[in-house]
């Protein structure tokens, strides 16, 4: 055991799994603190889903080891790990009231009388359901239903919460309150979580750290704003929110800026490529760092580009340039404020060379 496992919930240790000659992840090491939540984020076979069947224990790992509080579980069997699950599907018995549901895992923990009640009228209150705790699950809304998992995953105050795309049945605007609602539970019990999502904005909302997962192996892991303002791969800074990208060549870097030449010429940015060596590199700029205009000082470099589409979307519209190599970039104008360029219009636009990142 190692003096690292000592201090994390959770320790993997160079963790794979391999199904015959396809590899569904890459050898994996990565560290989550007691009470942190962490979200594993990546598309449909990025191995997140794979990473976390073999910490519930439903996957056995072909290599490596997992350590939880400092004992190596790697091989414990599911039903010995006491981790609370949840997932898309609520898995509720629809014969047992909402009360009966949540008391289920105590009762299997020997837990009865007065402990019992209490507990589950506590867990209750914590998801605003103690007045529904007579009614089946057939009577509750698909938002109501999710959160009796939730406090049936709660209640038993389990070392570990597993959550594996649990919002996706959901539509938009209960998913968004859903994901408050966990937020405010996870503070609340101050329960470790890991949850599994392929929703960007979802991962940003409700994170402490995030983990990018792409073709079974780890692209980035840090918390929401390193991701999104510092992202160390061209995957990560595509996949969380809209990034412009130029794509180039590298001409120089040091420890932390960097120059790439480009069709559109050549421009700095800070250096966060975790391939230091690459050549093939690009230029990433978020559009809400994009202005209308030519560069004012030395600070700020732009390009030309123009209107070729206009989309309203309330607060803002957000505009699509053509560039003269044939790519595109988008900036987000404020409708309210100054002329409104029109589809055809050449326009310049400028950013800050502190908001632009070079990355591999």
């Amino acid at each position: 055991m190692t003096s690292e496992s000592r201090q994390n919930k959770l320790l993997l240790e160079g963790l794979s799994k391999r199904y015959g000659s396809f590899t569904a992840l890459e050898p994996t090491s990565l560290a989550v603190e007691d009470g942190e939540f962490l979200t594993l984020l990546g598309p449909s076979g990025s191995g997140k889903t794979t990473l976390l069947q073999m910490v519930s224990g439903l996957a056995e790992p072909t290599s490596g080891r997992l350590w939880v509080d400092g004992e190596d579980w790697t091989h414990r069997p599911v039903n010995q790990r006491g981790m609370g699950l949840v997932f898309q599907h609520y898995a509720l018995f629809p014969h047992m009231t909402v009360a009966e549901n949540v008391a289920f895992p105590l009762q299997m923990r020997k837990l009865s009388g007065a402990d019992l009640r209490a507990r589950v009228d506590e867990t209750l209150k914590k998801v605003q359901l103690d007045s529904f705790a007579h009614r089946y699950p057939k009577e509750l809304s698909g938002g109501q239903q999710q959160r009796v998992a939730l406090a049936r995953c709660f209640v038993f105050r389990p070392r570990l919460i597993l959550m594996d795309e649990p919002l996706g049945a959901l539509d938009k605007s209960l998913r968004e309150h859903m994901q408050l609602e966990i937020r405010r539970l996870h503070k609340e019990f101050g329960t470790t979580v890991i949850y599994v999502t392929h929703d960007q904005e979802e991962a940003l909302v409700m994170s402490d750290r995030i983990c990018v997962m792409n073709h079974a192996r780890v692209e980035q892991l840090g918390t929401p704003r390193q991701i999104y303002s510092d992202p160390e791969t061209l995957f990560a800074a595509t996949f969380i929110g809209h990034s412009n990208v130029l794509r180039g060549k590298r001409i120089s870097a040091d420890e932390s800026q960097g120059v790439i030449r480009t069709a559109m010429g050549e421009f700095h940015g800070g250096y966060t490529a975790r391939d230091r060596s690459a050549e093939d590199v690009a230029l990433i700029v978020r559009p809400e760092h994009m202005r209308i205009g030519p560069a004012p000082s030395a600070e700020f470099e732009g390009l030309s580009g123009r209107v070729h589409d206009l989309v309203y979307v309330g607060a803002e519209t957000r505009l699509l340039l053509m560039l003269s190599d044939g790519s595109e970039i988008m900036l987000r104008h404020d409708p309210g404020i100054g002329a409104q360029p029109a589809i055809g219009d050449m326009l310049p636009v400028h950013w800050a060379r502190s908001v632009a990142r070079i990355v591999a």
